[in-house]
């Protein structure tokens, strides 16, 4: 059940990264970890990454305790800092994913070594155990992750298009999976099986792998599939399905498991990636034609660069200051409410003569001014999207509760300006991203490599 939400929130900790790149991604481990110092009263512990040039960083947030009348606040401090030793290679994305070695009481990321160098087939540390050292002599062989059952594995990737896969106990490069032509621009690991991970390219393609082997699962594009850069990923949470936007202005939805009775060719090439060993042959299966596709929720000239599911809604943003939350029209209940919302509509295009649904049901949009720069990502808390939160080129953020409640007026509710929570400031730079955990901080990261993290107020 969903916690209350707070009443606002403020600035708890900034910190700015040294090497003066932007930051392009900060993404939260899903994993729950507890602070073992401090006797009885041990703090929760959450870890997020941020991905910047060649650099990516791992952070530790102490939740801190609450005894009914006093609050610890909550701390940020650097766990792990990893450099690729290409100077070409710039990363944009990264996520949490599968699972790395168990190592230690608090089963979290360690932090033995000051640096962490790796690329190619090699990977060397300012310091390291030689223990260590022995982990990384041979890189570029894929490992078999399917029993380790430690803190999920790291995954990045970029400019150079290799998904370059760390375990942050062992410190080290684990796994590079190879495939895309062109960069890789997002990441998203399934809510339902965290060894599976999607990828999307700039050569516009999406694809599915198994963490665990290394398999590529699936490519999704083709004839029906997307005609520009693919920018951004989701997953519906049942992990049955995913929407992807892109370059092109479009927003298309694909099945994963489409099957009720039968297994699919996509659902029987996951079950073979778990089978089969790293080692053997895998058939890749090719997905062309997405079960939903639009481009009708964003004006021209535009690309889609953030889509997320929010239950069985969406919510996706273009270049035209604006966060839409719609619905597509899938079911024959959809098509139901649509025609009475819609009773005088004429479909015009009729050059797929449905084979690809594409009606949509509008319900609201969340306006951002300053807001019309490509590649700034909204975030929605998990796991029941209960705020929304987006910055800007000036530096700002704002915070909306994203759904309403039994006491909303359903008018007052639907107002652009309703439901807006606060206004945060950062230091002014670009706001590339923002991450939520929970309802609990929400963290900014900015193009002048500075990163700033919010707390909930408590009512």
């Amino acid at each position: 059940m969903a916690a209350a939400l707070p009443s606002g929130y403020r600035l708890s900790a900034s910190i700015k990264e040294a090497h003066e790149h932007p930051i392009y991604c900060v993404s939260f481990s899903p994993a729950d970890h507890k602070n073992e110092v401090g006797g009885s009263n041990k703090s929760a512990l959450k870890y997020f990454s941020t991905c910047a040039g060649q650099f990516v960083h791992i952070y530790e947030v102490d939740m801190g305790v609450s005894d009914g009348v006093n609050k610890q606040e909550k701390r940020i401090m650097v766990r792990q800092v990893f450099c690729d030793v290409d100077d070409e290679e710039e990363f944009y994305t990264c996520a949490f994913g599968s699972r790395g070695i168990t190592e230690g009481k608090s089963n979290a990321p360690n932090n033995k070594s000051k640096a962490i160098y790796f690329g190619g087939n090699q990977c060397k540390r300012s310091k390291g155990t030689k223990r260590q050292r022995k982990n990384d002599e041979d890189n570029s062989r894929i490992h078999d992750l399917s029993q380790r059952q430690g803190p999920p594995l790291l995954c990045v990737a970029g400019k150079r298009g290799i998904i370059k896969v760390i375990d942050t106990v062992l410190q080290s490069l684990v796994m590079t999976l190879l495939g895309h032509g062109d960069s890789v621009n997002d990441l998203k690991c399934c809510p339902t099986n965290e060894s599976l991970l999607l990828s999307a390219s700039k050569d516009h393609s999406i694809r599915l792998w198994n963490l665990q082997h290394g398999h590529m699962i699936a490519i999704f594009a083709g004839h029906d599939g997307h005609r520009g850069e693919v920018l951004s990923l989701s997953w519906h949470y049942s992990g049955t399905k995913f929407a992807s936007s892109a370059f092109d202005n479009t927003i298309k939805l694909w099945n994963v498991s489409d099957k009720l009775t039968t297994e699919g060719p996509i659902q029987a090439a996951i079950r073979k990636s778990f089978e089969m060993e790293h080692d053997d042959k895998f058939k890749t299966v090719i997905e062309q034609t997405p079960y939903f596709a639009t481009d009708s929720i964003h004006d021209l000239p535009g690309c889609v660069d953030c889509v997320q599911f929010v239950g069985d809604l969406i919510l996706s943003k273009s270049v035209q200051n604006v966060v839409v939350l719609w619905q597509p029209v899938v079911t024959n209940e959809d098509f139901q409410t649509f025609n009475t919302i819609y009773p005088n509509y004429i479909n015009e295009d009729r050059k797929n003569n449905d084979r690809i649904k594409s009606k949509v049901i509008f319900l609201r949009d969340f306006n951002v001014s300053n807001c019309d720069n490509w590649f700034i990502r909204f975030g929605s808390s998990s796991p029941y999207n209960e705020i929304l939160a987006m910055g800007n080129q000036n530096g700002e953020v704002k915070v909306w509760k994203l759904m309403g409640s039994e006491d909303d007026n359903d008018e007052e509710y639907f107002d652009v300006n309703e439901g807006l929570l606060c206004k945060l400031k950062t230091g002014g730079s670009t706001v590339r991203m923002v991450a939520i955990a929970g309802t609990e901080c929400i963290v900014a990261v900015c193009d002048d490599s500075s990163i700033w993290m919010f707390e909930a107020l408590e009512e």
